[in-house]
């Protein structure tokens, strides 16, 4: 019985099926390595892909968040304390936004109004706003949306006026050809792009609405 066994042991390891399957060829460990590779590959740029059209659209939230903070603080009847003096009375008055991307597309302004004129003036910025991750502002329009067909300009002013929810929308100092409302726009664009040509779009609407495309 012994004997037997020890046979059939010899004749096992002598087989061709143990003597084939005794390890990876070296082509087929350089294949392998290069499926490997192609694979991390395309994964690696998915992923970067993915990034940067996250961070566009975070980028486009962050500056919908802004305007609606302005907004908020109109709606609020929030005082600001324009000469840094607590002896003086608060000024209460109107909240924007500035945007002018022939002086940066990476920078806008929240303000206060406080010379009633519904423009964005020097002196009257209460807080510099930043736009992160390389993410920039492409380009700045007008009533894209309901009456122009190319309203690009250089300059937007969004005004919220206290105590009541009115908005007035402002290109280039000016309203639109097609203006629902007398005295503003009916929509305002907001147009940001990543370094990789992704982009989002913030929508302003003299109603009151923002949304982010």
């Amino acid at each position: 019985m012994k004997q037997n066994c020890q046979g059939a042991r010899e004749y096992y390891l002598n087989s061709s099926n143990v003597k084939n399957s005794r390890g990876f060829t070296l082509v087929e460990m350089l294949i392998v390595i290069i499926i490997i590779s192609i694979v991390t590959t395309i994964s690696l740029v998915g992923y970067k892909n993915y990034g940067a059209r996250l961070n566009v659209r975070r980028s486009a939230n962050e500056v919908a968040l802004a305007i609606r903070e302005a907004q908020a603080n109109a709606l609020a009847v929030k005082g600001y304390n324009h000469d840094n003096n607590s002896g003086t009375p608060l000024l209460f008055t109107s909240w924007g936004v500035y945007f002018n991307k022939t002086v940066s597309t990476t920078q806008f302004n929240i303000f206060v109004d406080s010379d009633g004129d519904k423009s964005y003036d020097s002196g009257e910025s209460v807080k510099t706003v930043n736009i992160m991750n390389s993410i920039k502002i492409f380009d700045l329009a007008k009533g894209r949306k309901t009456s122009e067909t190319d309203g690009s300009v250089d300059r937007l002013d969004i005004i919220y006026q206290r105590p009541n929810p009115d908005t007035t929308l402002k290109a280039d100092g000016g309203t639109c050809s097609g203006a629902v409302i007398s005295g503003t726009c009916p929509d305002l664009e907001i147009i940001l792009q990543g370094p990789d040509g992704g982009q989002r779009t913030v929508v302003v609407w003299s109603t009151g609405q923002i949304s982010v495309e």
